[in-house]
């Protein structure tokens, strides 16, 4: 394929500054300077662009008249929050937007968090410890599509044999349903588990319990009681309360740990996926051959190396 000149360049750029990033490994250096400065230049470049076309302009520069109206007040208050870059004795004005912008803000954050994350938090905490399993003779297909290698269109093909007057008196009838594709069947099959998997969730009868689900919130419960126990200091954390409020401490390390781990693993993915494009194993043959990402990478590596060595050399001999 013939790729632009451009494009071509903006690969190799790519590439290049991947790796002039990662010599500050060595030490800190002019390729990496280079890079850092760029990354931030064009970020702030780009955010600034991004905000005037899709948040100045149509919020308030096209909106603005001659006629008294609110627009223009909101007008002063983003000028004033410029006064501070212009003079420093005036720079107190600019604390007035600030505080609108910031009160604003939390406002509306406190509402949105308080109905989202607390009002769902509060209604998982206070959830029936019983955990029935689901019955795939009666359960609607909504129910259905939440039970592990059912997708929506395998609920609804399941819903339509039901309807057609057949009755599964095991799981295993499932994966023969008249319309399901071979891998459809292939993802029944390898969601098929009886700790957490599909038999274990669900049931061709009433009455059948998922006791891995109702083990999960028992432990929710009673981390999350430990947890605010341990943030209760109208009681000195001695004996009972004590030894609670130290599982409490164990339940937050083991969150933050998670959390910690989950951002790790994605700084992780992303490294994979760049090196995947480096080497060029996540692109077509054609465009493979045309940026020859591993020649690329290793004529960067080098001429970094000995960018490095000279500038070495030439800054140990400025040194006094």
């Amino acid at each position: 394929m013939t790729l632009p000149a451009i494009d071509l360049v903006g690969y190799w750029l790519g590439i290049f500054l991947t790796f002039a990033i990662l010599s500050y490994l060595y030490a800190d250096n002019p390729f990496y300077k280079l890079a850092e400065h760029l990354f931030v230049g064009v970020s702030i470049g780009y955010v600034v662009t991004q905000q005037y076309y899709n948040v100045l302009l149509p919020n308030l520069f096209d909106r603005l008249t001659w006629r008294p109206t609110w627009y223009w007040l909101t007008f002063v208050l983003t000028a004033l929050l410029f006064v501070k870059a212009i003079s420093r004795r005036l720079a107190w004005l600019g604390r007035y937007p600030l505080a609108f912008v910031v009160a604003f803000f939390a406002g509306i954050q406190i509402n949105a968090v308080g109905e989202s994350d607390l009002a769902d938090q509060i209604a998982a905490s206070m959830r029936t410890l019983d955990v029935p399993r689901t019955n795939v003779n009666t359960a609607p297909p909504e129910d259905l599509a939440g039970l592990p290698g059912f997708s929506p269109p395998v609920a609804q093909r399941v819903a339509q044999a039901r309807a057609g007057g057949q009755t599964f008196a095991s799981l295993d009838d499932v994966e023969r349903v008249p319309g399901l594709s071979q891998a459809q069947r292939d993802d029944l099959r390898a969601a098929r588990g009886s700790l957490a998997g599909l038999d274990a969730q669900a049931s061709v009868r009433d009455g059948d319990r998922y006791w891995f689900g109702i083990l999960s919130r028992l432990l929710l419960l009673i981390g999350l009681c430990a947890s605010l126990v341990y943030f209760y200091f109208s009681i000195e954390h001695k004996g009972v309360i004590g030894k609670v409020s130290k599982v409490g401490v164990w339940v937050l390390m083991i969150g933050f740990g998670a959390s910690f781990g989950y951002t790790v693993q994605g700084r992780l993915a992303l490294a994979v996926g760049r090196a995947m494009d480096m080497l060029d194993l996540d692109k077509p043959p054609e465009l493979a051959r045309a940026v020859n990402g591993p020649v690329v990478s290793a004529v960067c590596i080098v001429a970094i190396i000995v960018g490095i060595a000279v500038w070495e050399k030439v800054w140990h001999k400025r040194k006094p």
